[in-house]
């Protein structure tokens, strides 16, 4: 039988817990408050799954679903020991997958030393599209649709598709999978990796100055035609004005590799 948890904020700490959906295999947090156009979303997890829709709405609606990564009662336990930290409002919304309880418990030898995985968070959200996003994340699978406010990424191993972005993108990976398509290419963004691979889309039109360094065996292709192009000890590097120039796009890699697109 599943069951409605309500649990009290503390208005001190700045946190915010929603109703809590649960059942034996995983639990469900729900919370909706006001987030202003020109306001900040900060996301902090370690693994599952980030979908982030936007509106015109002055909020933003969270919702997140823990479950177990195993099927025996140490990993349904870690379920109910990790915890949805949500906090802000008005101008800043901070949510974070805390695993606190099941690493004290979990991690230093107690219950006969078992450890083992933690838990998926699956995140949806629902955002104001003008404002702006930040995510530090370990190894989700992110997905991110319509954000016209600047985007600011941190992954691990994790792979990202953001789709329709307008502002400045900030976005550095190890070994992830990046796909980054732009409706339009109007403020400078910078994208770094370590043996990742990212494909990035701009309008056919768009006016930018690529600054590309690939550094040693990295792999660089381009549909744009670019002023100049060199190779220094080794190293590949692209830099120039596409359209005559305009925003900055900087790419810096090692070992990894850029597909710039046209749209």
């Amino acid at each position: 039988m599943r069951r409605v948890v309500r649990v009290a904020g503390f208005a001190g700490l700045g946190f915010l817990m929603a109703g809590a959906v649960q059942s034996s295999d995983f639990k469900e947090v729900h919370r909706t408050l006001t987030l202003d156009p020109d306001g900040r979303l900060e996301i902090h997890t370690y693994k599952g799954s980030i979908t982030v829709k936007t509106s015109a709405a002055a909020e933003v609606q969270i919702s997140a679903r823990i479950e177990p990564d195993g099927d025996d009662r140490w990993d349904r336990e870690k379920v109910e020991e990790t915890q949805i930290r949500i906090s802000g409002g008005g101008h800043s919304v901070e949510v974070k997958s805390d695993y606190d309880e099941v690493r004290h418990h979990r991690f230093l030898g107690l219950f006969g030393g078992d450890g083992g995985s933690l838990p998926f968070v699956h995140y949806t959200v629902v955002m104001p599209g003008t404002a702006r996003l930040e995510i530090e994340d370990y190894k989700s699978e992110t997905k991110i649709s319509d954000l016209k406010g600047d985007l600011k990424l941190h992954t691990y191993k994790g792979s990202v598709s953001a789709r329709g972005l307008e502002g400045a993108a900030q976005i550095k990976t190890y070994k992830g999978d990046i796909h980054v398509d732009f409706t339009r290419f109007v403020r400078a963004s910078r994208f770094e990796t370590y043996k990742g691979t990212f494909d990035v889309a701009l309008p056919r039109d768009s006016r930018f100055d690529l600054d590309a360094d690939m550094g040693h065996r990295g792999d660089l292709e381009s549909d744009f035609a670019i002023a100049v192009r060199t190779r220094r000890s080794g190293r590949q590097a692209m830099r120039g004005a596409v359209n005559g120039g305009g925003p900055e796009l900087r790419f810096s890699a090692y070992r990894g590799s850029l597909h710039l697109r046209s749209l």
